[in-house]
């Protein structure tokens, strides 16, 4: 599949009626985009003012899995193609069954950490906590 231009990524933010949640500042870098699921899920994503494509497939994958919530990239492309919000509810992920880590910990053990995902999810709460607190408190700082 071809990788999406950066025009598709704002496209599918307003045909799914995602609220622009970028700063009024003078300049910003980017349009930051939020979506409030029916089951509470908050999604962010944002997109580059450039002109150009997604180039990195990896990057690609996680913007469509992680930040636009979506099942597949085919569900991305059938968006564009309708022009109709992608069917959420009958792929709602089912809830955790037992204590769950937040979720700003966990999004920032994979993505600013570099933790993998299926690690992360074996971690108990305080296994993250201690991971997250060597990250942002090295030992030569301790």
């Amino acid at each position: 599949m071809p990788q999406p231009r950066l025009s598709e990524l704002h496209r599918f933010c307003q045909i799914e009626d995602w609220e622009d949640t970028t700063a009024k500042r003078s300049n910003p870098d980017h349009t930051r985009y939020r979506k409030i699921l029916d089951d509470g899920t908050i999604l962010h994503t944002k997109v580059s003012h450039g002109r150009g494509s997604i180039e990195d497939p990896g990057l690609w994958t996680n913007i469509w899995r992680h930040q636009l919530g979506l099942n597949s990239e085919d569900e991305f492309w059938e968006v564009l193609r309708t022009a109709e919000p992608p069917n959420r509810s009958p792929a709602a992920p089912a809830p955790p069954s037992g204590p769950s880590k937040p979720a700003w910990l966990e999004n920032s053990l994979i993505f600013i950490v570099g933790v993998p995902e299926d690690e992360v999810a074996q971690m108990t709460e305080d296994e993250a906590n201690v991971r997250w607190i060597d990250h942002i408190q090295p030992v030569s700082r301790r």
